[in-house]
């Protein structure tokens, strides 16, 4: 936990930092974000390879399909996203910081 101050001096060098290398912001602020296509492909593979579990797997097959099959669902609702915050907030909202 920051003090006040300190908070204050990180906020203005986060500040700083994507005013002087925006490059850099961009690549940090996309870390943060969910990958929306990686995912999306996981569950599709998941959700294909079921029925081949099922067929060639039996009841282990069976017991196998269902969890592919809930984490492709599970998948696809973090592909819809968490959420989209950033690893820092932007300058524009700075909780704690008076404006």
């Amino acid at each position: 936990m920051l003090e006040p101050t300190e908070k204050a001096k990180f906020d203005t060098l986060v500040t700083r930092l994507r005013a002087d290398d925006p490059v850099f912001t961009q690549r940090i602020d996309r870390l943060a974000r969910p990958r929306g296509r990686l995912y999306a492909t996981l569950a599709i593979l998941l959700w294909t390879s079921a029925p081949l579990c099922i067929v060639f797997g039996g009841w282990t097959g069976l017991l196998l399909a269902a969890v592919g099959v809930a984490y492709g669902l599970h998948l696809m609702t973090k592909r819809g996203g968490i959420t989209s915050e950033t690893v820092w907030p932007s300058p524009r909202r700075r909780p704690g910081v008076s404006n």
